[in-house]
């Protein structure tokens, strides 16, 4: 194949990446999630003030958010594409659009980097990235404003420059930024990039040892750039969100090992066998091989409809056998670089098995394109003809398949799952919400606040002068009201006139005056507009 067919064949595939991932973007998915408007709302903040969201100016530590505290990189990615298009939908996912089709093209090289140079490298290469172009997993997660998705771009770049690092030793120097750039833009990756490099520099030992200097000189050059996360890292507030997500603090299985040595007399044999060390051991190695689950992989897919349409796994159904051979072969052929990308796998689930909600197709995307090389590997070994007809027939069905039901039926049966509602609701009362003293608007689909300072396009110096709220003891902050606003979690107490009510159905009284009802895109009402 000629250099120019190959450069033909790379640009339709990042052309068709591209066209995937952002056609009717704007309004599918159906809603923006409350993490996507706190990230639109942050970026547009920073565009008018300089600050963020609670009067920090220009943070690069964390955004606090909700008392989550995100990483600040995709609120800065934000930014650009909110003064160009304006606070709206496609300005939030402009940058996981881009991010997940440059991160294709990145695979592109990045398999060419590691893999000898050869025909066969190429269209490994090549079959790779359409592999990722076209997968189920890449395409659900860069279709929204998720951090993980441009995270795993840095993380892919950083790999690129590590592997190329080889053959121009000066590229040690700066190869380890990107994965700073990872760890301030999704918090797994943080924990995820160090046993990365960690198995990089072990499959680079040679040049790295002769390179040690320069080496050195790039872990300076990333330690220097993580100087401003690093207050946060040891904060009580990172130590809270911590503490709420990680099995570690699961109290039922102190309690159940407490129970059974008491059964045993608190004996020698019960504190080896039934201590709580052992109960969190076990669970975590199940967290941990959840996320190897055919079901999650080939069938289903993540539980979570904001990754998963649930109608597919996170790989196709023809990619089992695939990935079973590509591994095996690969083993076969290449045996250190198999063991790379195992390792690789490995340590993209190694932290997310620390979190109690396993399987999590966002918190393992670090571990894409590794799937598709084992596969692309396997692929460009498949010699009979009528069997590559087989798998291309395949191929072309799942595909279509899975974007038949994510345009035609995910945004109707799933539409509740990403807080649709609360702009309909905000959008219909702008004409009429000067009729009324206060507006009682529900918390029972998400945070509303930051929906009404996103869809009103709230002056963020007012914003910051007119919410009123609170941290919990969890470290999370409650907005009870915004101007007019009044924020509930349960109906809304005694009616009053000159009130706009946002309730739920169940919440709304037999005397109330409905002015419009708002339905999920399957009918179903979801909330109900109304005054007395």
């Amino acid at each position: 194949m000629s250099k120019a067919r190959i450069k033909l064949f790379l640009f339709l595939i990042v052309g068709f990446a591209f066209f995937v991932r952002i056609w009717q973007v704007a309004s599918i998915p159906p809603s923006l999630s409350w993490d996507e408007v706190s990230i639109g709302y942050n970026a547009y903040s920073i565009l008018k003030t300089g600050r963020d969201e609670y009067g920090r100016v220009l943070p690069l530590d964390t955004f606090v958010a909700y008392g989550d505290y995100k990483p600040p990189l995709s609120v800065y990615a934000t930014v650009p594409f909110v003064a160009v298009f304006g606070l709206n939908e496609l300005a939030v996912r402009l940058p996981s659009v881009i991010a997940g089709t440059l991160t294709v093209l990145a695979t592109y090289f990045l398999v060419l980097e590691l893999f000898s140079v050869s025909l066969f490298t190429f269209h490994l290469s090549l079959i790779t990235a359409l592999l990722l172009a076209i997968s189920p997993w890449h395409i659900q997660l860069s279709r929204a404003g998720f951090e993980a998705n441009i995270a795993l771009f840095f993380v892919v770049m950083g790999t690129y420059l590590l592997l190329r690092a080889r053959k121009n030793s000066k590229l040690f120097a700066i190869a380890f930024l990107p994965f700073i750039a990872a760890g301030y833009t999704f918090n797994s990756a943080r924990y995820f990039s160090p046993l990365l490099i960690f198995g990089l520099l072990a499959f680079c030992r040679k040049e790295a040892l002769q390179q040690k200097r320069i080496v050195i000189l790039g872990f300076i050059v990333a330690i220097l750039a993580l100087l401003p996360i690093m207050p946060h890292l040891v904060s009580k507030e990172a130590r809270l969100r911590f503490a709420e997500v990680n099995i570690f603090t699961d109290a039922s299985i102190v309690a159940t090992a407490n129970r059974r040595m008491e059964q045993e007399g608190n004996s020698f044999i019960s504190k080896v066998f039934d201590n709580r060390r052992i109960g969190f051991v076990r669970l975590y190695l199940a967290h941990f091989l959840d996320h190897m689950q055919p079901w999650f992989l080939f069938v289903k897919g993540d539980g979570n409809p904001k990754f998963s349409i649930q109608d597919v796994g996170q790989l196709y159904p023809i990619e089992a056998p695939l990935l079973v051979l590509g591994i095996f072969w690969l083993f076969g052929r290449e045996r250190s670089i198999a063991w790379l990308l195992l390792w690789w796998i490995i340590a993209a689930i190694v932290p997310a098995a620390v979190a109690r909600e396993t399987p999590h197709a966002l918190r393992i995307e670090n571990s894409l394109p590794v799937w598709q090389v084992f596969i692309a590997y396997a692929l460009l070994h498949v010699r009979k003809k009528i069997l590559m007809v087989l798998v291309i027939g395949a191929y072309v069905f799942s595909f279509s398949y899975f974007w038949h039901n994510y345009f035609n039926h995910y945004p109707a049966e799933y539409s509740g799952e990403w807080q649709y509602g609360y702009r309909e609701a905000i959008r219909f009362i702008q004409p009429i919400k000067g009729n009324y003293q206060s507006i009682v608007l529900t918390e029972s689909i998400g945070r509303p606040y930051m929906y009404v300072l996103f869809y009103e396009l709230y002056d963020p110096n007012a914003a910051r002068r007119d919410i009123k709220g609170n941290f919990d003891a969890a470290g999370f902050y409650n907005v009870t009201g915004l101007g007019k606003y009044r924020f509930v979690r349960e109906g809304a107490g005694d009616l009053q006139k000159q009130t706009l009510y946002i309730l739920p159905p169940a919440q709304v009284p037999g005397s109330a005056h409905i002015l419009q009802t708002i339905p999920l895109l399957n009918g179903q009402p979801q909330l109900v507009i109304f005054d007395v």
